[in-house]
């Protein structure tokens, strides 16, 4: 810990010097002095909206969803993997025409952990505060995609009756306008691209399954040491 002190020290009394006050100014008058105009300060506004760029994908069956949307995200890590070869590894079943969350999770952070990230599943159900919050930090602290699972028939832009699971990638957000941008790779028609939607609404399509201890949205982390 010391050395990272005496360098913090060292930056300190160099932005005091390059100001001209006497290295023995008072705080308050170093703090004034080394503040940088306002337009240096402003530049942070650009946490508040960011986007990521992806190459979108049709998923390739009507249960592909997650291979798919991983595929998607693998990809922006550097990771190149087939759909196909990503449902073998997850064990999507064809019958039951789903990928288990966890098999989800599991394979992603086989291929994401050697790379210093982590994906972890929570909870975003009708909470939109904790959504924008994952995706921001994902995508625009980290500069990566995520995953998220919902009501895929719940979607403003799906045209479905039936309720069904379906997993899409958020790659953008707009927190002044409460908008998060996703991919949805349901081949579909009208459904298959890009959309925009408000994360009060996208968070009431989360698909939480609390009696299972599976949250819908993937957070994506970089520990500080190696995993």
């Amino acid at each position: 810990m010391a050395p990272a002190k005496l360098a913090l020290g060292t930056v300190l009394t160099a932005a005091v010097m390059s100001t001209g006050l006497s290295p023995h100014a008072s705080p308050a008058a170093a703090q004034t002095a080394a503040q940088p105009p306002v337009s240096a300060r402003l530049t942070g506004l650009s946490l508040f909206e960011g986007s990521v760029k992806i190459k979108g994908q049709a998923q390739k069956t009507g249960y592909y969803c997650a291979p798919a949307s991983s595929s998607i995200v693998l990809q922006a890590f550097g990771v190149q993997r087939s759909q196909d070869r990503l449902a073998k590894e997850m064990k999507t079943d064809p019958e039951a025409g789903a990928t288990k969350r966890r098999n989800t999770l599991s394979v992603l952070n086989k291929h994401l952990k050697p790379k210093g990230h982590t994906f972890r599943l929570t909870y975003a159900k009708n909470k939109p505060s904790a959504l924008m919050l994952s995706v921001s930090h994902a995508v625009g602290v980290l500069k990566k995609p995520t995953i998220l699972a919902v009501l895929g028939n719940k979607l403003p832009w799906s045209k479905a009756s039936r309720n069904y699971g379906h997993a899409i990638v958020a790659y953008g957000y707009d927190k002044a306008k409460g908008t998060i941008t996703v991919w949805d790779p349901n081949a579909a028609k009208g459904a298959l691209g890009s959309h925009v939607i408000s994360a009060k609404a996208l968070a009431a399509v989360v698909n939480d399954l609390p009696e299972g201890d599976l949250g819908g949205v993937y957070t994506l982390s970089k520990p500080l040491l190696p995993p």
